[in-house]
């Protein structure tokens, strides 16, 4: 019997239940837009926080690296600074920081979410033009994050032709139709649908549960373009995903016997829509700006066991804007304002303890460990205000600095953020270069049932983050660039659950009350993440291209409340890639991919019982995780339409990648290896007419 894990990750009031079930057959499987050009042109992403394009990977590049499913946004794990934790969280932790601290935008505008739950994005390839990932000391018009800013483009609809594609693989399946309107008015839209709900189960034999919602994704987008001259754009455009699942464990199941609250199962739905309008000029002078409206609807809802649900429905208005003006050959101020408005419906009935995923120990985290219940509904009002100005200053022709001040209020928390950032760039000799950087930031969560009384602390801060970086580059040609980076975030303010109770006194009702009095949340940790990271990067030439990243990081936590420091389940001390592709002929490219990485960090039990007696929080690091992937493409072309089909394997030497460990009986008395993947082939095809 194969052993493998499934994550439910929850963004509402309670951050994650993480339950490893045996499965005994096969395990649940897994842009700034260039306006000034007509062409659907696949344009590069930015794999640091520089603000300069020597180290791009291109688009086109990403949708072919083995393993990521022609999805390039998935393809970011192969870029320096990012993991998936070990391939099975939906959301990239970006050096050092969770996923859930990272902001996401498509077209200029914010989202709810970017990455399915099986990790592929959002955003159809098909129309895919550029994206933007910052690890540090983001670009001042970015607000709201202290992990990562990832931002997807899509491109401009094609004005010359219609076209139909068709794309499968044995994990999705999608629709897509463009078509010019007039010579100044074009459309597309696009569907896809995840496929392995209709077979899941097939692979799926065990006693243990059932699904009762198998797990599904969908999404949309489309785009319509008015050109209203050659230098102005106005473009709507619609955007949407959703992503389910359900489970019922059975009475006798492992999982019910260590913690009776999961009776009753798992449920979670997420889904999001997006409509925006978005207004590009420049005009005579140089200006030029980008201005947009968006409304958003976000629906998160969960169940847990039989006693814990909650529902939240967001609906957020957003206005965005960035002007851009050259003063002379020297300066370009940009500067921008953002406001957005979040009405926040929430009801919900919660007998959990308040856990805080990464700071609390696992034996805190047991539904069946809570101390109250509580229940409540209601509706937040949030406004944000938001403002920046930054100055590209070029102090002489080997000089750069960019100046940088962003100005944050939100009425729900009542804090200002006066957040200074600077970048610098000095080519101190011929094609060498010296980049430095630093940056204040900030995050309101996107857990609301953190500060939303009943369930959480009204009083709360938002956290905050020190990012330093100090970089070394050099172009050693026209075709191969390196560059190393070492960083430093210091972070605070961060939100933690109250202490778990003494077990020695939970039925002293004065202790009891008193407990339950305390904070459920509150701002009692602190932490720090450092790191190095090596880049080399090698352009197509002849018939081949490339990249390596290697990368050595720490990342730490300080319980304020507790006084304990210790290691944050993110830390990925040393990460490797090694990326190529070939192309054979006119027709076949074939690649491969071999990532190296430290294993995750698990709480070990140390003594088995009723309760088990756990060592201490991220203590035990799993077997270091490595895999090769390798990937071959055959373009066909026919009378009247072309075909690509792509062919993977995953996994190829079979390498039993531990990811975790799950524990038997009630007293937890067996320990079994959770592993990843086995060896996996998949073919997709996409079809243009």
């Amino acid at each position: 019997m194969a052993n493998y894990g499934l994550r439910l990750t929850t963004i509402g009031l309670i951050s994650t239940l993480s339950a490893h079930i045996a499965l005994a057959n096969e395990e649940l499987a897994s842009t700034r837009n260039t306006l000034d050009s007509d062409s659907a042109q696949l344009e590069s992403v930015r794999v640091t926080g520089s603000a300069e394009p020597l180290a791009e990977i291109s688009t086109k590049k990403l949708l072919r690296v083995p393993g990521a499913g022609y999805d390039p946004l998935r393809a970011i794990g192969s870029l320096p600074g990012v993991t998936f934790t070990n391939g099975r969280s939906s959301e990239p932790a970006v050096r050092g920081s969770a996923p859930n601290d990272n902001a996401y935008y498509v077209d200029f505008l914010p989202v709810g979410y970017i990455f399915h739950s099986d990790s592929s994005s959002i955003i159809s390839d098909n129309v895919l033009e550029d994206f933007r990932l910052e690890t540090a000391v983001f670009s001042p018009q970015y607000n709201n994050a202290t992990g990562a800013v990832i931002e997807a483009t899509s491109r401009s609809p094609y004005y010359d032709r219609r076209q139909i594609i068709i794309d499968a693989s044995l994990l999705k399946a999608g629709f897509f139709y463009e078509q010019p309107i007039t010579d100044n008015q074009s459309f597309y839209f696009g569907a896809r649908q995840s496929l392995f709900q209709f077979y899941i189960e097939n692979f799926i034999d065990d006693d243990d549960f059932e699904f009762t919602t198998v797990p599904e994704y969908y999404d949309y987008q489309g785009k319509y373009e008015w050109r209203l001259s050659t230098t102005e754009r106005l473009s709507f455009q619609i955007l949407g995903s959703r992503d389910k699942a359900g489970l019922l464990f059975s009475d006798d199941s492992d999982a019910v016997k260590q913690d009776s609250g999961l009776s009753g199962g798992l449920n979670f739905e997420a889904f999001f829509n997006t409509q925006g309008l978005l207004w590009y000029k420049v005009y005579s002078s140089g200006l030029s700006h980008k201005i947009g409206l968006s409304h958003m609807e976000q629906k998160f809802a969960f169940a847990i066991g039989r006693d814990n649900r909650v529902d939240v429905k967001v609906n957020e208005f957003n206005f965005r804007s960035q002007f851009n003006q050259p003063l002379g050959f020297t300066h370009e101020l940009q500067w921008g304002v953002e406001y957005s408005q979040k009405l926040v419906d929430y009801s919900g009935r919660i007998t959990a303890p308040p856990c805080s995923s990464g700071i609390d120990s696992p034996s805190g985290c047991n539904i069946s460990d809570s101390t109250e219940e509580l229940i409540g509904e209601g509706r937040v009002t949030l406004h944000e205000y938001d403002a920046h100005i930054a100055n590209i200053w070029q102090v002489t022709p080997r000089l750069s600095l960019t100046p940088a001040l962003a100005l944050s209020y939100d009425d729900y928390t009542e804090e200002v953020f006066l957040e200074p950032r600077i970048r610098s760039r000095w080519e101190f000799t011929d094609n060498w270069w010296l980049t430095a950087a630093y940056g204040d930031h900030h995050i309101l969560p996107d857990n609301f049932g953190q500060y939303i009384a009943p369930f959480g602390n009204r009083d709360l801060k938002q956290p905050t983050a020190q990012h330093f970086e100090l970089g070394l580059e050099q172009q050693l040609q026209n075709d191969l660039f390196w560059k190393i980076e070492f960083y430093y975030k210091q972070l605070d303010n961060l939100i933690i659950g109250r202490p778990k109770i003494d077990k020695d006194r939970e039925n002293d009702l004065d202790y009891l009350a008193e407990y339950n009095a305390l904070p459920r949340y509150s701002n009692g940790a602190e932490g720090e993440t450092w790191g190095m990271e090596f880049f080399l990067n090698k352009n197509l030439t002849e018939r081949w291209y490339g990249w390596m990243s290697l990368a050595y990081a720490r990342t730490f936590r300080t319980n304020k409340l507790t006084r304990e420091k210790f290691t944050y389940e993110y830390d990925q001390p040393l990460t490797a890639n090694f990326v190529a592709n070939w192309k054979l002929n006119q027709n076949w490219d074939v690649g491969f991919k071999w990532r190296l990485q430290s294993g995750q960090l698990v709480t070990p039990i140390i003594e088995a019982g009723i309760p088990p007696l756990y060592g201490d929080l991220n203590s035990e690091r799993l077997p270091i995780y490595h895999k090769l992937d390798v990937r071959a493409d055959r373009s066909f072309r026919f009378d009247g339409w072309d075909m690509d089909l792509y062919v993977e394997i995953l996994n190829v030497y079979a390498r039993d990648n531990v990811i975790g460990y799950s524990y038997k009986n009630a007293d937890y008395s067996e320990r079994e290896d959770v592993t990843d993947l086995p060896t996996i082939a998949s073919v997709g095809i996409k079809a243009r007419f």
